[in-house]
């Protein structure tokens, strides 16, 4: 007879519809989303149409929780959007929830965050106790990414700041942005959900085959470990990427609606409030947009970015190269390098298990365009 082992309850595996975590996917994508990167135009046309106040929040609520973007889960996933009672929940529902919280929630939500970026990263470190500046930075900065220390400080030290810009990020992305495109798409959306639930009646594997068109991650595997129901939730902007939450005992798997239903967007894709902003737009002979531009200068204005940019001038280089001729920790290194992709001047290319960085001399050509072009 065979060992006595522990069971465990059988997954359960569902298909739903969620304007809370649809708009949480869409604003890690829209974080994501430069040139070069591969994502949808429609996304990064919305990032260059941001405010800068907007443009600020985006990065920094998605910078300083480890590369896998855990801060913004937090305000979402405390709303239980998968619970029953919020089958049918709005923006305006989350907005509503999270403004009842106090500053002192937030500041656990973001904790949490940073707890779990430290336990992926294998280090012992655990939130001050108390208000010690040195003792936050020292807590801080292994997570951060594009986020600067002084500003993500700031809003541990006086949440109330922290509270304030989360809930003005979520506001202002539907408001401007995200809302009539939502719902342009809404049909798709709902005819992708539908589609899907006989894919999910056949178990987690054949379901994540069909409908992600994608072999299972490994890191989805360890995730898969954690939970206990799985939701597959349609994208409209996700492309062939695979995108997923392991908030346990949840765990939340996005997937394209287009390639669930064949349907593409009601919505022009390369069109933001009305003005065309695709990749393109820069070759097309235009200027570089207002927005990109300021990005591009605020990528290049750090003595060490020009540093790499310079070491980059002569060749591609991996990362740890990078670090060993900069002499600086590598954790900065990685914020240097994460701010020029995000402004589209450096490329990431993996080889051989190794990430190569290469220098984008048509967007540098772009950005000295940008600025001759408004002193002309």
């Amino acid at each position: 007879m065979g060992e006595l082992v522990v069971g465990r309850p059988a997954l359960q595996v569902r298909t739903a519809l969620s304007v809370p975590l649809d708009l949480m996917s869409m604003m890690s994508l829209l974080y994501r989303a430069v040139p070069g990167s591969g994502l949808d135009p429609w996304l990064i046309g919305v990032r260059r149409a941001l405010s800068w106040d907007l443009q600020e929040d985006l990065d920094l609520l998605h910078g300083f929780s480890g590369r896998l973007l855990y801060y913004m889960e937090e305000p979402v996933m405390a709303f239980q959007p998968l619970s029953e009672e919020r089958a049918n929940a709005t923006i305006e529902d989350l907005l509503d929830f999270l403004d009842g919280l106090t500053p002192e929630h937030f500041r656990t939500l973001a904790i949490r965050a940073i707890d779990r970026a430290h336990r992926d990263l294998g280090t012992e470190l655990a939130a001050p106790s108390g208000d010690d500046e040195n003792e936050w930075r020292r807590y801080l900065e292994p997570v951060l990414t594009t986020a600067d220390a002084n500003d993500v400080l700031a809003m541990m030290l006086d949440p109330e700041l922290l509270k304030q810009r989360t809930i003005r990020l979520i506001s202002g992305i539907w408001n401007e942005f995200y809302r009539e495109a939502y719902e342009s798409r809404q049909e798709t959306l709902r005819e992708a959900e539908t589609a899907a639930r006989s894919s999910a009646s056949k178990g987690f594997g054949m379901a994540f085959a069909e409908l992600t068109g994608n072999r299972l991650p490994a890191t989805l595997t360890a995730a898969l470990n954690m939970a206990s129901s799985v939701t597959f939730i349609p994208s409209g902007h996700l492309g062939d990427f695979v995108s997923y939450i392991s908030y346990p005992p949840e765990l939340v798997i996005f997937f394209s609606a287009q390639h669930m239903t064949g349907n593409q967007l009601k919505h022009a894709e390369h069109q933001v409030n009305g003005e065309i902003l695709p990749d393109e737009f820069v070759a097309s002979g235009q200027p570089m947009p207002t927005t990109e531009l300021m990005e591009s200068l605020r990528a290049l204005s750090d003595g060490n970015r020009m540093r790499i940019i310079d070491l980059l001038s002569t060749g591609e280089l991996y990362a740890q190269e990078i670090v060993g001729r900069l002499g600086i920790a590598q954790s900065a290194v990685s914020r240097h390098l994460s701010q020029l992709e995000r402004a589209g001047i450096v490329r990431v290319e993996p080889r051989r298990g190794l990430k190569y960085y290469v220098l984008d001399r048509q967007q540098m050509r772009s950005i000295a365009e940008g600025i001759l072009f408004r002193v002309q």
